[in-house]
């Protein structure tokens, strides 16, 4: 049931990212043959590295601790380079602009069902409880707080930049925390005397992996996206 979890979760993600770039994109292009060939774009681009992190995962690559660390080898960088040229390219700057200030801030919500899998995780075993809600894991709040924050405070635009930008650099550190807590107890467990490394004990294989290749890149992308948004309203 809990691998059902994460790979409900990957699909309910996938929709609703396909559902606000169809949305973009009737904002972006007047052809609709322009918006076909941008979701289309967008659909390969989200298949092909779902597919990417899945294989890899069920041959697994990431299910030891060996080095160099492979998650962030093969996963988190190259997500983040992604990112890099996505907003550093002029030709998205038109997607940027047309995107409503509150949609990434709205879909952090995401957030809270990510955290009540990982607390689940801890319950079978598979994480330490300092990954969790209950331990030094404080991302609940951001998922919590994005829909009230989105609805009451970027109605006002410019006279909550301030809690807008507070609000994204906090949510970037919560996930800083976790992603910490998790690559050492993933790569460096003996420093801890601990002597399963948790990709030993099953979060280095398919679906689990989808947290580091898939939940976190979306969080830090949508928390940047925001904080773009908000210094240019």
């Amino acid at each position: 049931m809990l691998k059902a979890g994460f790979i409900l979760l990957t699909i309910t993600l996938a929709l609703v990212l396909f559902a606000c770039v169809s949305f973009i994109a009737g904002r972006v292009f007047t052809r609709v043959s322009e918006q076909k060939r941008f979701k289309i774009k967008f659909t390969v681009l989200l298949v092909v590295w779902l597919a990417y992190i899945s294989i890899l995962s069920l041959e697994g690559v990431f299910s030891n601790a060996s080095m160099p660390p492979r998650i962030p080898l093969f996963l988190i960088i190259p997500a983040f380079l992604f990112f890099i040229y996505f907003f550093t390219n002029s030709k998205f700057k038109k997607i940027i602009d047309a995107t409503p200030a509150a949609l990434p801030v709205y879909f952090q919500s995401f957030r809270i069902i990510v955290e009540l899998l990982l607390f689940w995780s801890f319950t079978e075993g598979l994480l330490p409880k300092a990954a969790t809600f209950e331990g030094y894991n404080f991302d609940i709040i951001i998922g919590i707080t994005a829909p009230l924050l989105a609805f009451y405070k970027l109605n006002k635009r410019k006279e909550h930049k301030g809690i807008i930008l507070a609000w994204n650099i906090t949510g970037l550190l919560t996930l800083l925390v976790v992603v910490f807590i998790l690559i050492s107890h993933a790569y460096f467990n003996t420093f801890r005397n601990e002597k399963e490394s948790i990709l030993n004990k099953g979060f280095g294989i398919f679906p689990f992996t989808f947290l580091a290749g898939f939940f976190m890149p979306l969080a830090v992308f949508m928390h940047v996206f925001s904080i773009i948004k908000t210094r240019n309203l």
